[in-house]
């Protein structure tokens, strides 16, 4: 019907091609705008308008539908496909249109304001707004707390008409499975929630405080939790005040966080950092995060894993060396997200780069070394095989042997990783690894003992490195010994001159005074400062 109301009454034939159902999506067009390819714009609102929606708003949406653009569904499209676009924009244009088109304002006023809708109606549809496909006891449990300290609100809900009832009148579905949708009317959901934070500013602390209460954890809602961030999520790129962000620190501040949870958070905010209103907020809340409570931390190497260290490689390396200053579960996951990152040769060569400058500007400090080990201790991955976790090590080892600049970064890094006392447990673990990966063959023997050599020639023999050297009760491995062996026979290595100003290997004993790099604490960044 809405199809056809375009396209005999309304001659608006680009916008009825929109609606075609499945069947006759990708048809060619005929005529004189016959084409080679189908129409890609063919069906992609097939969707829009389901079976059980009333003729009357079938027939509105067509109207709506009418005033959109072409050219603006044409442009979607293309960044949808596009080889040089974000799909995810393309997603967001459509979605934008769809939202655009779903306007339920008229319909939300009228039955919340003008009919004189109760409190408690307007708090029912808004629970199932956020709780949309949750039972009716868990949406009817949800509106019941939103205000918790008023017991005579409370019994309201227990008078006069039934819940269901309630709820009905205010435009929800109810299914058979006794669950509640808005498949009638698509996009009353978030058109709901948008007039409820826009029409009662006064309430908006409350209804952020509710939601927060009915999510946490082993509350009513605790399993809608995605749903109700994502509808935030969507709420929040045009709202005043914003939710989004201060609900999701009320989550991951909470002290029974688990993994599920943490996980929730990261996907929510990899979503907002995509979301062009949010990124640069993301961008500064992930840094202040790095160096708040565990919880919180685990979040942003949990995001860095993901998308957001895809999109924004650089700027995730920033927070990533934050996570490392410390020695805890989001420093582990950050060591593993270098060395899967690294695996990728284009990566490994920033990544090299990125960390050679942090051990220059912070020499005394442990993110650098952490860093340094992450990506040459074969075993570290998250995931990975053991294989896999290897070559990295195993490309840094054959780079080295015609690239001065990698040579110079695998020695000097030794050098600076173990004297640094904070990590020497790991150094003497990587040392270690190191000798199990060239007794198995995985590494070349000559060059890689000869890289050692050069740090021991480099470096006093103290800590990690006096263990490896001179022994240890707790690791007499054929391997290990072998290492020894080879270590105390061979000769100072002879490599292609040392490109690094103030070599640790053309100086045995260290850099002069004068050469000395000043130490700067990288976790005294603001995250107000450039460093973003």
């Amino acid at each position: 019907m809405a199809r056809n109301h375009l396209l005999h009454r309304l001659s608006a034939s680009e916008q009825a091609r929109w609606l075609q159902v499945d069947s006759q999506i990708g048809t060619p067009r005929v005529g004189l705008r016959r084409q080679a390819t189908p129409d890609q714009s063919a069906g992609i609102f097939s969707t829009l308008i389901p079976h059980n929606v009333s003729p009357t708003d079938a027939v509105r949406i067509a109207e709506r539908l009418r005033a959109v653009s072409p050219d603006r569904v044409t442009a979607a499209i293309g960044r949808l496909h596009g080889i040089n676009e974000e799909p995810d924009l393309g997603r967001k244009d459509l979605q934008e249109i769809r939202d655009q088109v779903l306007e339920w304002t008229d319909y939300l006023e009228r039955i919340l304001a003008d009919t004189g809708t109760r409190g408690q109606d307007r708090v029912m549809l808004l629970a199932a707004a956020f709780l949309e496909g949750a039972p009716l006891e868990v949406c009817i449990k949800a509106a019941t707390a939103f205000d918790p300290h008023a017991s005579q609100a409370r019994q309201r809900f227990r008078e006069g008409r039934s819940p269901r009832r309630r709820l009905r009148d205010v435009g929800v579905d109810v299914t058979e499975a006794d669950t509640a949708t808005f498949s009638s009317r698509p996009g009353l959901a978030m058109a709901a929630i948008r007039t409820d934070w826009h029409h009662w500013a006064d309430e908006r602390t409350q209804t952020r405080e509710w939601l927060e209460l009915i999510t946490s954890a082993k509350a009513v809602a605790e399993n809608w939790t995605k749903q109700v961030g994502e509808r935030l999520l969507d709420l929040s790129r045009t709202a005043t005040d914003p939710p989004f962000f201060s609900v999701l620190e009320s989550w991951v501040s909470a002290p029974d966080i688990d993994d599920d949870r943490s996980s929730i958070i990261a996907e929510l905010l990899t979503q907002a950092a995509l979301t062009e209103e949010l990124t640069r907020d993301v961008h500064s809340r992930l840094l202040t995060w790095t160096k708040r409570s565990p919880s919180q931390r685990i979040v942003v190497a949990r995001v860095c894993a993901g998308k957001y260290g895809l999109r924004w490689p650089q700027t995730a390396l920033v927070r990533i060396r934050h996570l490392l200053a410390k020695d805890d579960e989001a420093s582990q996951i950050a060591s593993a997200v270098l060395a899967n990152h690294a695996q990728n040769r284009r990566n490994l060569e920033r990544i090299v780069k990125t960390i050679d400058s942090w051990l220059e500007k912070y020499p005394n400090h442990p993110a650098g070394p952490r860093a340094f080990l992450a990506l040459t201790d074969p075993s570290i991955g998250d995931g990975v095989s053991e294989a896999h976790s290897i070559s990295v090590l195993g490309t840094l080892i054959t780079l080295a042997q015609s690239s001065p600049e990698i040579r110079d970064f695998l020695i000097s890094g030794w050098a600076i990783t173990l004297q640094q006392p904070e990590v020497r447990e790991a150094a003497y673990r990587t040392l270690v690894n190191w000798s199990e990966a060239v007794h198995d063959s995985h590494l070349d023997r000559d060059f890689t003992f000869g890289l050692l050599t050069d740090v021991r020639n480099a470096h006093t023999p103290l800590d990690a490195m006096s263990r490896f050297l001179y022994g240890s009760p707790d690791h007499d491995a054929p391997a290990v010994i072998n290492a020894r062996f080879a270590l105390a026979n061979l000769n100072s290595n002879s490599h292609l001159p040392c490109t690094r100003p103030n070599c640790l290997i053309s100086n045995p004993n260290g850099p002069s005074e004068a050469g000395t790099v000043e130490q700067t604490d990288p976790s005294s960044q603001e995250p107000g400062s450039t460093e973003t």
